[in-house]
């Protein structure tokens, strides 16, 4: 073969090559990706409606539905949220029914198992019960529309059901409450909390335990009343090996991240400068893509209604109609008790109540899993819930035998029927005052804080949601589930919640904090916000009598915290010999205590905080430590209801104890006091400080360790997982300041877990000029310009206007799609 052959056979194999990699990637990115993209524009013939509907889309691609029957407009959301977002929904529904592992393969099995056994598609059929004729028709509705899309377009729904080669099913109505009950388990943790208590009394003494809770009941239980001490240390193991387990699985949940927090406020009209209500809310959820939340206007002959809404759910959850306005935080009430069970010895499956034996239900179900033998699951129910002991892998010794003579049981409202739905449903047609509470009366799950103002100039607020009576259990760790007193007792009264109806103050703030005085008849729960976002919020409306909307818009965006100003005063008591010691100290006295992304002393403070908390608590807690710091390593999966109480708990023994036990140095058997104590988390901070960013202080901004990255489940994917994760991001705020930006406390920080995924801003009865942002975009499609075209807004804090009259619709409208029935 002569050389000038072998270059025109490499040449050629070379061009083939090419040919071939552009072959594959326009079948990736045209054929599997781009075709679903959906067209915004033209006519659309569907049998589906009875009458014309239009959908009218802003620049952002943000869907005003016209509709002149209820039916079509409910059949019309549904044909939008397929056409925007159905891989989302299909996600929901499937971590629902626990069918992960029909798509991932092995690596899901795991979540599906707990989904299985926790109960969310039982739970999900138990609501399907009980729903009234009127939310059943509208559920049918929206399900309907749903279909239709999904016929409309085979192979043409979503690039992920294209690349990942999913089969796209029907969408039913329990698929919708399949949804509602994974949002619902997100916004609930208590059990973990549970978990975390007893691996803390593994460690500690029941009273240095107990010295954790900056607001712990004085008459609250740290160990188990009735069980034996045996049994404790069993638990003890079964703790451990649940919330490690856990831990596993929470990336594949993609929740239990709404209930990280939120924020809303209302100010009467006396605080406002145009004598309007003045209404705002940022829920505080897991940062993703696309955003978990997606905006609405609905327009029909009895529903007209325009806010934030969950792909999959009709209705919605947060927003306005023409006579009031709401926002919802989570309530942080405790839904979730642990009840340790006692199995007869002789008969399987039988367990202890009161002098009785109850037989629990068993049930097996099969998970089939891609690419490997199908699963069988053995799922044990007792009077309290589902055994979670199943759960974990079983593991030889010790642990297995703990695991098999200690069973666990989950109470969980959402186990029981319920009606959220229809709560939200009528929320949106509320007029007044009295049809809004009797409206979130229907509310079951998950608890929420709701805000209200109206075109009258009246606000209020109401804790609404389905809460556990408990008569000797406080549920803040296991109880005994064989002593009859410690079961729930029912729920208490709608009426009996919180609320408050036009304060004489004007405000009304919440934001996961505490929402009632230890006089409130009922227990709702230790495991509230410390208050450092609302006290800031507070500590803002406060500065003067009357706002502005734009007032308002700079609170949401508030990076001011006063955890940081009630620390910094302890810091500036230090002396230093070392001169990058001195530069920190002087930065930390001029600083206004804002973490904002181009401050080093926001920087210096959060590597403070954290050595802190590591020579505090670290040495001394074990394997409970990252638990009592509310910490996961799971970017999707961040809640935890401890969070921020070390925090807090730090910053009381510091102001309180010039010499604790916490001080100590266990490993050197040191005593330090506490000026020893800050004085050598200094000098640790500004080394590794040195170390991670070098010397100049021009590269100490806390935007330099404090990023967002936008990610999408298969952003891990070779050749196309570009197209769907967003680089990261500088930013500012933390975990206390109103403009809640959470990442785990480690050094370096990790990226940011928790953001305000929706901002809304409303001067309530001028709803022309609502205003709104996502951290996101409307579209699910990764090749659409709507994917992500908010995310430099939401950055900047920059809003869009939302409007609601049909000239301020028309005047914003960019796309226009006309659904029609077949002449």
């Amino acid at each position: 073969m002569t050389f000038s052959t072998l270059i025109v056979i490499t040449l050629v194999l070379l061009f083939l090559l090419v040919m071939g990699a552009g072959a594959l990637f326009l079948y990736l990115y045209w054929w599997r990706m781009q075709r679903p993209v959906p067209k915004l524009e033209g006519v659309v013939k569907t049998a589906l409606l009875e009458q014309p509907v239009e959908v009218l889309r802003d620049k952002h691609g943000i869907p005003h539905i016209l509709a002149q029957t209820e039916a079509d407009l409910f059949r019309s959301l549904g044909w939008t949220h397929a056409q925007d977002r159905f891989w989302q929904m299909e996600q929901a529904r499937r971590t629902a029914q626990g069918r992960l592992a029909e798509i991932f393969g092995e690596p899901a099995l795991d979540a599906d198992r707990f989904c299985r056994i926790i109960g969310l598609q039982r739970a999900s059929e138990a609501d399907e019960t009980a729903l009234d004729e009127a939310t059943r028709q509208r559920l049918a509705w929206y399900t309907a529309g749903v279909n239709d899309y999904l016929e409309q377009h085979p192979g043409r729904v979503s690039a992920e059901h294209n690349l990942l080669r999913v089969p796209v099913e029907p969408w039913r109505v329990v698929d919708t409450l399949g949804a509602a009950k994974v949002l619902a388990w997100s916004m609930s943790g208590n059990w973990q909390s549970e978990l975390t208590r007893l691996l803390l009394n593994q460690h500690l003494d029941v009273y240095t335990a107990a010295d954790l809770e900056p607001d712990y009941p004085a008459d609250a239980p740290m160990i188990l009343e009735g069980v034996g001490s045996a049994e404790q240390v069993r638990l003890q193991s079964v703790a451990g090996l649940l919330l490690t387990q856990y831990e596993q699985i929470r990336q594949w949940l993609g929740g239990e991240s709404v209930g990280q927090g939120s924020n809303s406020w209302v100010l009467a009209p006396k605080h406002s400068l145009n004598r309007r209500p003045l209404l705002c809310a940022d829920p505080h959820l897991t940062v993703q893509l696309p955003a978990l939340v997606y905006e609405v206007h609905l327009t029909g002959p009895e529903t007209e209604v325009s806010g934030m809404t969950f792909p999959g759910m009709p209705g919605v959850f947060m927003g306005h109609n023409a006579h009031l306005a709401w926002g919802l935080t989570n309530a942080q009430v405790d839904t979730q008790d642990l009840f340790v069970e006692r199995l007869h010895a002789d008969q399987p499956f039988y367990f202890a109540h009161g002098a009785e034996w109850e037989l629990a239900q068993v049930l097996d179900e099969t998970i089939t899993v891609r690419r490997a033998a199908p699963h069988t699951e053995r799922i044990v129910i007792t009077r309290h819930g589902p055994l979670i002991n199943g759960f974990v892998r079983r593991a030889a010794g010790g642990a297995n035998a703990a695991l098999e003579s200690t069973p666990l049981a989950l109470c969980w409202s959402g186990h029981t029927a319920g009606t959220v739905l229809t709560s939200v449903l009528k929320l949106n047609q509320c007029q007044n005052w009295e049809e809004f509470t009797d409206a979130l009366a229907l509310w079951t799950s998950p608890p929420q804080n709701v805000t209200y103002a109206d075109v009258r100039g009246n606000i209020g607020y109401v804790m609404a949601g389905r809460i556990p009576q408990r008569a000797a259990n406080l549920g803040l760790t296991v109880a005994p589930g064989w002593e009859p007193a410690m079961t729930w007792q029912g729920w208490i009264a709608p009426a009996e919640l919180p609320r408050l109806y036009n304060p004489e103050s004007g405000m009304i703030v919440t934001a996961n904090n505490k929402p009632v005085g230890d006089d409130y008849p009922h227990f709702l729960g230790v495991e509230f916000d410390p208050g450092w976002r609302a006290a800031r919020i507070e500590q803002v409306l406060g500065e003067k009598e009357r706002f502005t909307v734009r007032d308002m818009e700079e609170l949401q965006q508030d990076n001011g915290s006063l955890l940081a100003k009630a620390f910094i005063p302890w810091f500036t008591l230090l002396y230093s010999d070392d001169p990058w010691e001195k530069v920190a100290l002087q930065t930390l006295r001029k600083w206004n205590w804002r973490m904002d992304s181009d401050s080093p002393a926001a920087l210096i403070f959060h590597y403070l905080l954290v050595d802190l908390l590591d020579m505090t608590f670290g040495d001394k807690l074990g394997s409970a430590y990252e638990g009592y710091l509310g910490k996961s390593n799971a970017p999707l999966f961040p809640h935890h209801p401890l969070r921020v109480r070390a925090e807090t708990r730090l910053l009381q023994i510091i102001n309180e104890f010039d010499s604790s036990f916490w001080y100590a140095e266990v490993a050197q058997e040191r005593q330090r006091n506490r000026l020893e104590l800050l004085q050598e988390a200094l000098t640790r901070t500004m080394k590794m400080i040195r170390r991670v960013y070098g010397d100049s202080m021009l590269r100490w901004a806390w935007g330099k360790a404090h990023q967002v990255r936008f990610t999408h489940p298969l952003g891990a994917a070779r050749l196309v997982g570009g197209f769907f994760n967003r680089s990261p991001l500088p930013i500012g705020g933390d975990a206390t300041t109103p403009n809640q930006t959470r990442a785990a406390l480690s050094l370096p920080p990790g990226l940011v877990q928790t953001i305000p995924v929706y901002r809304q801003v409303l001067e309530v009865g001028a709803w022309d000029r609502a205003q709104s942002v996502i951290a996101g975009g409307q579209s699910g499609h990764p090749l659409s310009r709507l994917y992500d075209d908010q995310v430099m807004m939401w950055r900047e804090g920059v809003y869009h206007l939302m409007p609601w009259s049909r000239p301020a619709v028309e005047k914003a409208m960019l796309y226009r799609l006309l659904l029609e029935p077949p002449a």
